[in-house]
């Protein structure tokens, strides 16, 4: 709609306004047109920090890959036509860089695996139906930038540009992608609305109803059947003439009545020595009775209802869901309590259930403000001094954050001082031990930056954890050998981080 009206108090001349359309497209294409090298250059121009040079970096590169899905939605949306995209997916696939050495820019093929996944489809299926009706153009030339593909990955013969295996391995699962026709290995997260994501909890939580109804209907209906007398199951109720059901009397007879009608029978023909020492003879049962009687009289203790859990890949996809919900105006104890449910801690398998509900948590929040941050500790820290989530599986979900923290960060900058102060939290509220650092995953203690990481949790914390030589024995084991050529001693680091 907004596409479509004019614009007030911009002026073309004979024209009423300038439409938002125009606005929006022209816009779109300076983006497009300016190079993100340049834009680095601009915004970087007067910084002398060497990280804040690279969090601008970052930041510029999110933002043109970010540009790139826009276009690439613009174009779903029939706002831009397939001669446009047809013109600017070249330019990125050739990737020329400004520099006069001839390499190739990766940051634009990387743009056009992105723009590609969007548009992909939509603009395959309008090649082909363009070519159907003798317009062969749009068609050709998409098969000419495919033949490009497939030989910067390695699945077609010829000269091409040299990529790195970053990009030789992205060009490949697009074409994987292609040929699956368009459907992704991972599902994509996207922006929800509220009424979605409550859609989404509520279809949830009737599932685990009806798999915990359904498995409680199953133990109840077998201990049923195994209780009952297997001899009246081939038993058929008999109906008489009147069309009513007769119930058979129980033909059971106790075993003291029967000896006593048995007795009464001989009474008349047998002595009175006879009746007696006939009668002793079943004294040990008759004795035996009071005590089979009491056994049958206690009362049985039904086995409560075992509590059906989800996996803890489904506890990690519904734990996102919860935070997602509590961050949009959520009450805490109520999402303290849905994790609780979700975990079960102390129940069989809970700390593989927690590991995946701390993991997905802190992988949702590292790309968030600091704001979330704040609301993800408030619900979880609660969680820990409840003992709704176990300390290992803090210990735990841990791992994959810090194994692809310098990954995360390339599309958030702020991912590491995020999970910095989510570390100290923890630490500090005793929920687990800073020396955990030391049994993080491999990959983060050699290559990326593990003391320093420490370094900036110790300052998180306080001067007390400044100060203390336990924690300065931590990053100094986890100093590495570039760590100790760069700096003279651990305070150095310290100092620095």
């Amino acid at each position: 709609k907004m596409s479509k009206t004019p614009m007030e108090g911009i002026d073309e001349g004979t024209k009423r306004g300038k439409k938002f359309k125009k606005i929006l497209l022209e816009r779109c294409q300076s983006e497009f047109e300016t190079d993100a090298a340049t834009k680095v250059k601009e915004a970087t121009k007067d910084i002398t920090d060497a990280d804040e040079i690279e969090y601008h970096t970052n930041l510029i590169k999110k933002h043109y890959l970010g540009h790139m899905r826009f276009i690439g939605e613009l174009y779903n949306g029939d706002l831009i036509s397939i001669k446009i995209m047809l013109f600017c997916l070249p330019s990125l696939l050739k990737g020329e860089s400004d520099d006069s050495s001839g390499d190739v820019d990766e940051e634009k093929i990387e743009c056009f695996a992105k723009l590609m996944t969007v548009i992909g489809s939509s603009l395959e299926q309008q090649s082909e139906a363009m070519r159907s009706v003798g317009k062969k153009d749009a068609a050709e030339h998409l098969a000419q930038c495919w033949k490009e593909v497939e030989i910067m990955a390695g699945k077609r013969a010829g000269e091409g540009p040299k990529v790195s295996n970053r990009i030789k391995f992205m060009v490949q699962d697009l074409l994987e992608t292609k040929a699956k026709g368009w459907v992704t290995r991972r599902k994509e997260e996207t922006a929800k609305t509220l009424a979605q994501i409550h859609k989404e909890v509520a279809k949830e939580e009737r599932a685990a109803k009806r798999s915990s109804s359904s498995a409680s209907l199953r133990s109840k209906g077998s201990k049923h059947r195994s209780s009952g007398d297997v001899r009246n199951i081939d038993k058929k109720p008999q109906v008489d003439e009147d069309g009513f059901v007769s119930v058979a009397k129980s033909k059971t007879v106790s075993r003291s009545v029967s000896m006593t009608a048995m007795d009464s029978s001989r009474g008349s023909t047998a002595s009175k020595p006879s009746r007696q020492s006939s009668q002793s003879k079943f004294a040990v049962l008759h004795e035996s009775g009071p005590s089979k009687k009491s056994s049958k009289s206690k009362p049985v203790e039904e086995a409560k209802p075992k509590i059906i859990y989800l996996s803890p890949e489904e506890c990690s996809e519904k734990a996102k869901n919860i935070l997602k919900e509590y961050f949009v105006g959520g009450d805490t104890a109520d999402a303290v309590l849905s994790i609780h449910e979700l975990v079960g801690a102390g129940d069989d398998g809970s700390i593989a259930r927690g590991t995946k509900v701390v993991e997905a948590a802190v992988l949702l929040v590292l790309e968030m403000k600091k704001e979330d941050i704040e609301k993800f500790l408030r619900v979880y820290l609660e969680c820990a001094k409840d003992n709704k989530i176990e300390g290992e599986s803090f210990v735990l979900g841990l791992n994959d954050p810090l194994e692809f923290l310098n990954d995360v960060a390339i599309d958030a900058p702020l991912a590491i001082p995020h999970l910095a102060s989510i570390v100290a939290e923890l630490v500090k509220s005793k929920i687990i031990p800073f020396s955990f650092l030391l049994n993080s995953p491999e990959y983060f203690r050699t290559d990326q930056n593990a003391a320093t990481f420490g370094a900036k949790v110790m300052k998180n914390i306080g001067d007390e954890a400044v100060k203390s030589e336990d924690f300065i024995e931590v990053v100094s084991k986890l100093m590495t050998e570039d760590d100790m050529a760069k700096y003279s001693s651990v305070n150095e680091l310290i100092e620095a981080a």
